[in-house]
């Protein structure tokens, strides 16, 4: 007999009411929804004993919190539907189901807060994330009430402190999906001298995206204050554009949004020093981590910076120019990470591998990437700056 879905009871203490959601990463932990690797049975779901748990924060003043009920998705074989997991954490696919209201005696029956959504739940699966993810809800709680932030970021819908959990909206794809399906179709397509120096997913698409990611890493530096850390095509997700018959169809028909800020960090003010807490999680992922991090892995006074988040921004447009998701392909991991240690290269190490004619020397790939990923951190392309050449 099939299982039927498990409907969960979430006690929140927050009274804030859900606002408007992340997705996958299977290079590095904590990850956020959309992967393709089926996870391995042997594996318990937290949620199979979610009985069982009885530590449950109760310090989460100024946290979204999430106050619906949760209904997670099951699977075809009738096991909870995932998402996506990494070492640190596992997204589910659920639904939120609106708590029944209590009315008074003599007054009509008051209508959902919400209607059933789609969502992704960004669960732990070690005692030892929690702590990591109740730091990234704290971190959505306030970029969610920043100005704009609808653009930019995944829908956070609050946290669940009984689950440890992160509620988020789901969102269907990422750029990583999005890159390798281009690829695909670039290869199918008949060899045409006229679009081999063009990027895989046609050039006035490839700069509409450019400028909306550039645009969002502004947001969050100048508007938001943060420095995300972990930039990479897993951490960015397309959300659909809806269109009507009146409106122009974009060229890039996506809102690229950012996710999984379990590396997140303050922008570091004249009185509010840098803080490092964050910057130990093991969430580098060579060649889109920028060469002065890879060199400071041991070190625990060593944060990310607006530098290196352009620098894994120009990384992630170039890999998204050749179809080429790791970037070097045919590499094994120590010569990858050796070439990403010297990533004031990495356009020419691009340039030479197969798909190299699609970053032509002097194109717009070229003069996008190249001020963004400069030898020296202090002399990289400004997010402001960056927004105005992607522009011109």
């Amino acid at each position: 007999m099939a299982n039927s879905p498990i409907q969960l009871s979430l006690q929140t203490a927050g009274q804030s009411p859900p606002l408007s959601a992340q997705a996958p990463s299977s290079l590095t932990p904590p990850v956020t929804p959309i992967a393709k690797e089926r996870p391995p049975r042997s594996t318990p779901s937290p949620f199979q004993n979610l009985a069982k748990q009885t530590s449950i924060s109760k310090d989460n003043a100024g946290t979204l919190q999430f106050t619906d009920d949760l209904e997670i998705c099951q699977d075809e074989n009738n096991r909870p539907a995932e998402f996506g997991r990494g070492v640190w954490s596992i997204v589910y696919k659920a639904r939120s189901l609106p708590r029944p209201q209590t009315n008074l005696p003599g007054t009509p029956p008051s209508s959902p807060t919400s209607r059933s959504q789609v969502l992704a739940v960004k669960a732990p699966l070690r005692r030892d994330a929690r702590p990591v993810l109740k730091a990234e809800a704290s971190t959505l709680t306030r970029l969610t009430f920043t100005q704009g932030h609808e653009h930019y970021i995944v829908p956070f819908h609050g946290y669940s402190a009984e689950l440890s959990a992160l509620v988020m909206t789901a969102v269907p794809s990422s750029l990583a999906l999005y890159i390798e399906e281009q690829s695909q179709l670039a290869r199918t397509r008949r060899p045409a001298t006229a679009t081999m120096f063009d990027p895989v997913q046609g050039p006035a698409s490839y700069q509409e995206l450019a400028r909306k990611l550039i645009a969002g890493l502004n947001w969050l530096h100048q508007v938001a204050g943060v420095v995300h850390g972990d930039i990479k095509p897993h951490n960015i997700l397309l959300r659909p554009i809806d269109t009507d018959e009146c409106s122009e169809n974009p060229e890039f028909p996506y809102e690229p949004l950012f996710a999984d800020f379990s590396a997140t960090v303050d922008i570091p003010t004249a009185d509010a020093p840098l803080d490092t807490t964050r910057a130990s999680m093991p969430s580098f992922t060579p060649p889109f981590t920028a060469p002065e991090m890879l060199a400071s892995l041991t070190s625990t006074e060593m944060a990310p910076t607006p530098a290196s988040d352009v620098f894994s921004l120009a990384a992630t447009l170039l890999a998204t120019a050749t179809g080429d998701l790791l970037l070097y392909p045919n590499m094994n991991h120590r010569l990858r990470l050796e070439m990403a240690r010297a990533g004031h290269q990495i356009v020419d190490f691009a340039r030479s591998g197969m798909n190299g004619s699609r970053v032509p020397r002097n194109g717009f790939v070229e003069r996008i990437v190249k001020p963004a990923v400069v030898k020296d951190p202090a002399m990289r392309i400004t997010t402001p700056d960056w927004v105005e050449l992607a522009s011109a």
